[in-house]
């Protein structure tokens, strides 16, 4: 004999998991390891931060520079920000958690930045060994460089496929 379960509404279940001191503990666990996440990221890229409101760009997060022109996104900063590709080279080669070195090689995904970041994203492409973060830099890489120089980098192609 099978028992048919009863479906229950968002609103029931929402009731539910509100009247549930474990579930009420584990969602403020939770949240206190989020709230400390985001404080070591704001404090890794502090500095990086600072040097690009050297330059006038109002950022809070290099995140700030990702997907400027994305319509669905509310962007707290947009327009060009050329001046400050140089300051983002730079730290390519600064220890930064892995989310905020994400954040500065998406940041340099831009044909402007062609010239001065190709050579330095090829580098940490072929030294880069988190797959993560070799597969950012090969996207990044096909944004800009050239089919010639494509050509000449195979293994950008393969890492973005996921085949290596």
């Amino acid at each position: 004999m099978t028992t048919k379960k009863r479906k229950i509404t968002a609103e029931e279940l929402q009731r539910q998991l509100d009247a549930n001191p474990e579930y009420q503990k584990m969602m403020k666990e939770k949240e206190e390891k989020m709230r400390i996440f985001r404080a070591e990221l704001e404090k890794d890229e502090e500095g990086l931060v600072q040097e690009i409101k050297t330059k006038g760009i109002d950022i809070d997060s290099v995140w700030d520079l990702v997907n400027i022109n994305h319509p669905f996104l509310d962007n707290k900063f947009i327009g060009p920000y050329k001046e400050v590709y140089s300051i983002l080279v730079d730290h390519l080669d600064k220890p930064h958690h892995p989310r905020i070195r994400e954040g500065i090689i998406r940041a340099l995904t831009e044909k402007d930045a062609r010239d001065i970041a190709k050579d330095k994203l090829l580098d940490n492409f072929y030294n880069e060994t988190d797959k993560n973060l070799r597969w950012v830099l090969a996207n990044a890489l096909t944004t800009i460089l050239t089919q010639t120089e494509k050509k000449k980098n195979p293994d950008i192609e393969l890492v973005k496929k996921g085949l290596v």
